[in-house]
């Protein structure tokens, strides 16, 4: 009888160490400037973008699937997905006025869906890898898509038929239309951004200083500067007029340890995942791995402050377009609005 008194006592503190496991963790406070969090993707959120009017939030995910959100409600509208079986959808786009939205996948499809009637208008086809970049000119009468092929292809909508191809060297990450469509940008996994002239598809210049994967690209409403994000953990303020670098803008991590990536040497650490410039200019948005989003002042790229998402990778923001919100989307599965009132009355 005695001998068994130590197995029981194992057990029961096995049981014990068991529960405490199983047991589910305390969730951290939520940030005071965290305003609202949709959810109802099933995995990572990729990609974000506003409808013109910002009435309506369009949101891709690895789950496959693009998601139309009531920005007045915080509230679903619909969920497209190109097929039964749907291929992780790393990029999204709406077209200048609203009607039409895009997403671009690992199936090398474009599948573009009208907004009001929820149903499929057109599947581009001619890409040979997964899609990371899509975006239509200010005009609507073009369409560009990119990715892993190397390649950026530009669609005539008015037909849809593939009327260019612009080669790179290596996978296209970065996507942005000058604001009078009249130029093209894009950055790539060789370091490097490109300048292309749309109606000749001429390579006008190719803009150096990034030392790793130039994941984002983003404009200024005003059509002067260019901004940048890579994974060499800087973004770089680009003069359109001169197509030279005027500032760098380097992260901060004084108070902060290194990621987890970054311990195991798989990533350099908190790379720049994605960028967004504010309606008025003043501000630039930039989203990270593993590491907080940041606020940076326009133009002297001085960093505001930093919003402690609750993914710990974010890979997707955007400004609503009164400015007053921001949102982002990640490796929670879930997009944050953000009260920027809040969250700036506190960093100045």
């Amino acid at each position: 009888m005695s001998s068994s008194r130590p197995i029981v006592a194992i057990a029961a503190l096995i049981a014990l160490l068991a529960g405490a496991c199983a047991a589910p963790r305390p969730a951290p406070p939520r940030p005071a400037a965290l305003a609202a969090s949709l959810r109802g993707h099933h995995h990572s959120v990729t990609s974000l973008v506003l409808s013109p009017d910002g009435g309506r939030l369009i949101s891709g995910s690895r789950d496959g699937r693009l998601r139309l959100w009531n920005t007045a409600t915080d509230t679903p509208e619909a969920t497209l997905s190109p097929n039964w079986w749907p291929s992780s959808m790393w990029t999204v786009a709406v077209s200048p006025d609203g009607a039409l939205v895009a997403g671009g996948a690992d199936d090398f499809l474009v599948h573009i869906w009208d907004v009001k009637t929820r149903k499929l208008r057109v599947v581009l086809e001619g890409h040979t890898q997964s899609i990371r970049v899509l975006g239509w000119s200010s005009d609507g009468r073009l369409f560009a898509s990119g990715g892993r092929d190397t390649t950026v292809r530009l669609w005539d909508t008015a037909t849809w038929k593939e009327i260019a191809r612009l080669p790179h060297l290596n996978t296209v990450r970065g996507l942005a239309w000058a604001p009078d469509g009249a130029r093209l940008f894009s950055g790539t996994a060789d370091d490097v951004i490109y300048a292309w002239e749309v109606r000749s598809g001429t390579l006008l210049a190719t803009l150096r200083g990034h030392r790793n994967t130039v994941h984002a690209l983003a404009i200024t409403p005003d059509g002067r500067t260019l901004v940048s994000g890579a994974a060499d953990q800087t973004l770089r303020l680009w003069s359109l007029a001169a197509s030279t670098s005027s500032n760098v803008l380097s992260l901060d991590r004084s108070d902060e340890p290194p990621t987890r990536w970054e311990s195991y040497g798989i990533h350099p650490g908190p790379e720049v995942m994605a960028v967004a410039a504010s309606p008025d200019g003043h501000l630039v948005a930039s989203a990270h791995r593993d590491s907080a989003i940041r606020l940076w002042s326009l133009p002297s790229g001085h960093e505001l402050t930093r919003l402690p998402s609750p993914a710990a990778t974010t890979y997707a923001v955007v400004f609503s377009r009164d400015g007053r919100y921001l949102y982002s989307g990640g490796d929670d599965d879930a997009i944050h609005r953000w009260d920027l009132a809040r969250v700036l009355s506190v960093a100045r």
